[in-house]
């Protein structure tokens, strides 16, 4: 175990600077001015000096490296900098907006559980017939819809025209419901989707045949050996996506007026406020890899014999 976080710690570090790095590099190849566009917002009609003044301010005057070493040891004091579009502190910033998100991508998380289970369980089982066949009909349509499109057919059917929700709400988890149904659905039609084969790839083994034969139920085969052995695949995935819902929330914030970590990093890209975009760039590269650590960690729990096939390098 030890040796597996050292490993895993250095992964963390190695994978935050490639982000960090690469958001650095990307942000300085835009023809945009970040001190221009500050002296816009803040001045009515800068001059060309006041620009320049405020780029030595920003520190946009020195070489980019140069820039993501200071910025770099700011970060492990932690101090992610002061935010050019709102004056508070990154982290501060983060982490008013960051809770909202989580509570999203959490109950988002909930329904693709609640969807993806039952649902490929029973469409393995009933392999080729009808429920199996609209089933797949329907994860094709679920991948296949647009976030935005959807979020704004479910407030037209369920804010307008018939009102259970509100179309701007707060503070309540009630408020959550449909915009965390929005982000899950393309999610769950893919989990289902590949559930269904992992289960189905698992019936056709050997265990299977011999559990059979020793008389153990149909039932039991499948809710103890066989979903068993088909999650360490899902929960992979299920780790892995919370970090990217936590990334691509920012279209189904905007369609339902969320105030998440999404839209605050959209928000930041636009206004072209350096620091508030690489201090989220880096909290979610966080997130994600620590999803990818807790996969693992899950999937030793579910299947010990990992460890000793060297798929999970404890």
């Amino acid at each position: 175990m030890i040796t597996y976080l050292r490993k895993r710690l250095i992964g963390l570090l190695v994978v935050l600077t490639g982000v960090t790095i690469l958001s650095f590099l990307l942000s300085s190849f835009t023809s945009v001015d970040p001190a221009e566009a500050l002296a816009r917002r803040s001045l009515l009609n800068p001059t060309p000096e006041q620009i320049e003044e405020l780029r030595w301010k920003m520190g946009l005057h020195l070489p980019i490296h140069q820039q993501y070493f200071h910025w770099l040891g700011n970060v492990v004091k932690g101090d992610l900098g002061i935010s050019l579009l709102t004056k508070n502190a990154v982290s501060s910033d983060i982490a008013q907006k960051l809770p909202e998100t989580l509570k999203l991508a959490g109950m988002a998380l909930i329904w693709i559980i609640l969807l993806t289970l039952p649902i490929s369980v029973i469409s393995a089982v009933r392999q080729n017939r009808l429920f199996d066949h609209v089933v797949r009909g329907i994860t094709i349509l679920g991948i296949s819809i647009p976030n935005f499109w959807l979020g704004f057919l479910l407030l037209l059917v369920f804010a307008i025209a018939v009102p259970v929700f509100k179309v701007i709400d707060y503070g309540n988890m009630k408020s959550l419901i449909l915009p965390s149904v929005v982000l899950a659905i393309p999610v769950a039609a893919t989990f289902i989707r590949l559930f269904r084969a992992t289960i189905l790839s698992n019936l056709n083994k050997d265990y299977v045949v011999y559990a059979k034969a020793r008389g153990i139920s149909t039932k039991r085969i499948i809710g103890v050996h066989v979903l068993r052995n088909s999650l360490p695949p899902m929960v992979t995935l299920f780790c892995q996506y919370l970090g990217l819902m936590v990334a691509g929330s920012a279209v189904v914030e905007s369609v339902f007026s969320i105030q998440g970590i999404g839209m605050h990093l959209v928000h930041a890209i636009l206004s072209r406020d350096l620091p508030t975009v690489h201090g989220c760039v880096l909290v979610i590269a966080f997130i994600f890899v620590i999803g990818r650590a807790l996969a693992d960690i899950v999937n030793c729990l579910l299947d010990p014999r990992m460890v000793d096939r060297g798929e999970v390098p404890l």
